[in-house]
């Protein structure tokens, strides 16, 4: 799933609004809008501070990977 679909879909059952993100974070609502849309790269200063107002946060899992066979 890409971000802006899975932030929009956050945001929703949230009931958190782009215009609030924008508020609290002081970040354009354009921007927020494009990452919204999957056109804009956030970084991940950028997508935290999102993220603080929606009340998620950034989790790394390290993931497995399987061996090929023959090595």
């Amino acid at each position: 799933m890409k971000l802006g679909t899975e932030l929009r879909a956050i945001m929703k059952k949230e009931g958190i609004t782009g215009y609030r993100i924008s508020k609290e974070t002081g970040i354009g609502q354009s921007y927020i809008s494009r990452i919204l849309h999957d056109k804009g790269n956030p970084s991940c200063l950028t997508l935290k501070r999102i993220l603080d107002v929606v009340g998620y946060q950034i989790c790394f899992k390290k993931v497995s990977k399987s061996k090929k066979e023959g090595r």
